[in-house]
């Protein structure tokens, strides 16, 4: 059933812009400032892919007690990065910009975006993925699709379902999320890499801000068109409707991908978001709606990009840990059982 509804909230303006965000990448922020409360990964920069030589990195999370799901966790970084060898992990981004002051912690938690799926049993992978300007959006698409089949390809290490994996992500992390959920596999059965032979969709999707129509975008946030340049490869300017450069746009939107077998989706924003307007959470909605793929929309009045969460209850992320076992569950049935520190 699709449902589309809105949640009132009242919520303070945070001064949020994407050069705060690439600065937080290049690790060039102020010091830490708050005590918050991070769970350690239970293994650190691990393996996904390789890139002649350069190592693709994926964090794991064990919860006390596995419900048999995984959760890919994808953060975002509005699709760029300094290149600088300081640069911070993405998958670390989470606390860091928190640490730094740059972000409250992310929806209002003293935590990671993803603890409370982390409580609830999803064994969670925080991903990195290669960055504009030195990569566009297929090379960011494709980590992401390779680090699904990665984690699919050991699901038996990690005892979680390989059929049942979701996904979670925020502003450009929450575009490659929902990328995962309608982009074509990309599954090789004949690849030599057994890991390019498993499916790289992904079965339920939470975007929290995220970007979804880039032509609507240059005319929502023309001071951010940039952004858009260093995502596609393209810049546009004086071309007229038919030039192929504005195709390229459109192949680079998610709401050009949807079918009606997409995976259900949860989609997440806020009505005062100053970097992602929220026309274009609503524009994914109506292409869902479209397609005929279940979906919940929830607008949050008066929230910005980044701080969606207090004085909501049950908050956004303790929501979509619910939603997320509800939808792997309605596939797949998991039965809990006790995680072990390390792979079998």
């Amino acid at each position: 059933m699709i449902r589309t509804f809105i949640i009132r909230a009242r919520l303070g303006a945070l001064v949020l812009i994407a050069q705060a965000l690439t600065l937080a990448v290049s690790g060039d922020a102020a010091a830490p400032t708050a005590p918050y409360t991070f769970v350690a990964p239970s293994e650190r920069n691990v393996v996904y892919g390789m890139d002649h030589g350069a190592a693709l990195l994926l964090d794991v999370y064990r919860p006390a007690t596995s419900n048999g799901y995984a959760l890919i966790f994808i953060m975002g970084t509005g699709f760029t990065a300094s290149g600088e060898y300081n640069d911070v992990p993405l998958k670390e981004l989470n606390r860091y910009l928190v640490d730094a002051g740059i972000f409250p912690p992310l929806f209002g938690g003293k935590s990671h975006a993803f603890s409370p799926a982390l409580e609830a049993g999803f064994t969670v992978f925080t991903i990195n993925h290669r960055l504009a300007p030195a990569h566009t959006w297929k090379t960011m698409v494709r980590d992401c699709q390779r680090a699904v089949q990665w984690i699919r390809a050991h699901a038996q290490d990690y005892r979680i379902n390989p059929a049942a994996i979701g996904g979670l992500g925020h502003s450009s992390g929450a575009t490659m999320t929902t990328f995962l959920a309608v982009a074509d596999d990309v599954a090789d059965p004949k690849a030599a890499d057994p890991v390019n032979r498993q499916s790289s969709r992904i079965q339920a999707a939470v975007a929290f801000s995220g970007l979804h129509d880039l032509l609507a975008y240059r005319e929502e946030r023309p001071a951010l068109a940039g952004m858009l340049s260093t995502l596609t490869g393209r810049t546009i300017m004086f071309e007229t409707p038919d030039h192929p450069i504005f195709a390229a746009y459109r192949e680079a939107s998610t709401i050009n991908h949807i079918t009606k077998d997409d995976a259900p989706m949860l989609i997440y924003h806020g009505d005062a978001d100053e970097l992602v307007d929220v026309r274009q959470a609503q524009a994914l909605d109506r292409a869902l709606t479209h397609a005929g793929v279940p979906h919940e929309l929830i607008i949050l009045p008066g929230a910005d990009h980044g701080q969606l969460k207090q004085p909501m209850q049950p908050t956004p992320v303790d929501h979509a840990a619910t939603w997320l076992l509800e939808q792997l569950r309605k596939l797949h049935p998991a039965k809990p059982r006790r995680a072990q520190s390390t792979p079998d």
